[in-house]
């Protein structure tokens, strides 16, 4: 069975049974919430009823059963669990992460078929062609997919690729995405220019990164004007200007970057920026990387419902609500990065480190990852961040340049081999990943986890 008709089989047998009532179980970060907004507006499209609940992955337990399940995002690697908590449900499995053994008859996973789930499709992609399989005419829904792609980190060297480029071609077509050439520069649609300039940090522009008043001179050095009625942002570029910028932030990155990433800077600084054309021009919604940032938000503050009902095009309170938890976590973040830079980052011989406790254990990592490369702390060696989870639980995340990936060097392998040496679990990307691991073990922790790094690089 080809990936289509895998799709059209899992499609088939949630219309079978389209008159019960169905439950979706997704993930709470931007690639679940924008498959469980997916799912549920192709389910509202059919007339099923239907609930949804967007969870972190250790709360599948907790769950209520339903006669009907789909498990988005989520449940490829936790089959057993689901087939010991819901014995009597008829399950579908709707995910893209790596697994050992297939349990259940409708399990739509791109590894199932010969796809890597890793680079070439998000759990929302596969929510998408599932949707697709429904109804055709879901297409529009594949806007909301790229989000998660991007939230997923899939277009890690400026494109998506694989299955992601049908679902990039079917947004084109629907009239709902463009894909165009153009700066990796975060909000271009809401930041100042000098401010997307400021944060660009993988890898850091050597004397620019960090640096607001250094962001503006550079500015002004190129002749780039700040301000028309507004603060222009990275979308107001003419391409003029963002060719003079772009060879600019090359120039300067070339003189730090490790000679075997030379190559590469180009890809670094332009690549495929993805637009949601339908949303309004200056909104948070219309990047698909902000848009992603605004889904984490409401998951990484308890409130993915709120993501979700926005993503299926439900605005007015939602929205205005989402906005609110999007400026109380960058407050989080504000807050939780001065923290950090008061205790100070710690070293070992091939990763460092920081105590991040006090920072919510939704939110280490995404500090983590704003940290890295900034003042004080080294590009090009893994930042690891921890915090208690509970009383006797420390969540880890692991951040390290993606140019690292290109060293051989999986982060999300050694978390995981290292954790289960101390009865934790971990895993996840390459250059993004996590654990949880028992309290009184993060010091030997660190210590083995630096020294797997070591015997990769040697």
């Amino acid at each position: 069975m080809d990936f289509y008709e895998l799709a059209t089989a899992c499609a088939d047998a949630i219309k079978e049974h389209r008159n019960e009532e169905y439950a979706i179980v997704s993930h709470m970060d931007a690639d679940g919430i924008s498959s469980c907004a997916i799912l549920s507006t192709a389910l509202d499209r059919m007339g099923v009823e239907h609930t949804y609940q967007c969870i972190k992955l250790n709360e599948i337990a907790s769950v209520s059963p339903a006669e009907n399940m789909l498990f988005a995002d989520l449940g490829s690697g936790q089959q057993d669990l689901i087939r010991e908590t819901f014995p009597s449900s008829r399950i579908t499995i709707i995910d893209h992460h790596q697994f050992e053994t297939s349990l259940f008859e409708h399990h739509f996973n791109p590894f199932c078929t010969g796809h890597d789930g890793g680079k070439e499709i998000s759990g929302s992609g596969m929510a998408y062609f599932l949707s697709r399989a429904l109804d055709p005419r879901n297409t529009d829904l594949s806007a909301l997919a790229i989000v998660g792609a991007v939230g997923d980190m899939q277009s890690l060297w400026g494109r998506l690729e694989g299955l992601n480029r049908v679902i990039v071609e079917d947004g084109r077509r629907a009239g709902v995405l463009s894909a165009d050439p153009d700066l990796l520069l975060y909000g271009r649609f809401t930041r100042p220019i000098f401010k997307s300039l400021q944060y660009f940090s993988d890898p850091p522009i050597p004397g620019i990164s960090g640096s607001e008043s250094n962001a503006i001179a550079l500015l002004s050095q190129l002749g780039i004007t700040l301000r028309g009625d507004d603060w222009r942002t990275p979308s107001d570029l003419t391409l003029a200007e963002k060719q003079v910028l772009g060879t600019e932030i090359i120039q300067r990155i070339l003189h730090e970057l490790p000679p075997e990433f030379v190559a590469l800077a180009p890809s670094l600084v332009f690549g495929e920026a993805y637009t949601l054309v339908c949303e309004d021009r200056y909104s948070p919604l219309r990047d698909a990387s902000e848009f992603s940032t605004c889904l984490n938000a409401s998951g990484r503050h308890g409130c993915p419902e709120v993501g979700v009902e926005v993503a299926k095009g439900n605005r007015g309170v939602y929205y205005d609500k989402l906005m609110q938890l999007l400026a109380r976590h960058r407050r989080r973040l504000a807050r939780g990065i001065e923290l950090v830079h008061a205790r100070g980052i710690e070293r070992l011989d091939h990763v460092q480190y920081f105590d991040g406790t006090g920072i919510s254990d939704t939110l280490v990592g995404t500090i983590a990852g704003l940290l890295l490369g900034t003042p004080g702390c080294d590009p090009y060696t893994p930042l690891i961040g921890f915090t208690p989870s509970d009383d006797r639980t420390v969540k880890v995340s692991v951040r390290c340049s993606k140019l690292l990936v290109r060293r051989n060097l999986n982060m999300g392998c050694i978390v995981r081999v290292v954790s289960r040496k101390y009865g934790g679990t971990g895993g996840g990307h390459a250059f993004a990943c996590g654990a949880f691991v028992p309290l009184e073990h993060i010091t030997p922790f660190l210590a083995d986890v630096s020294s797997e790094i070591g015997k990769a690089r040697a």
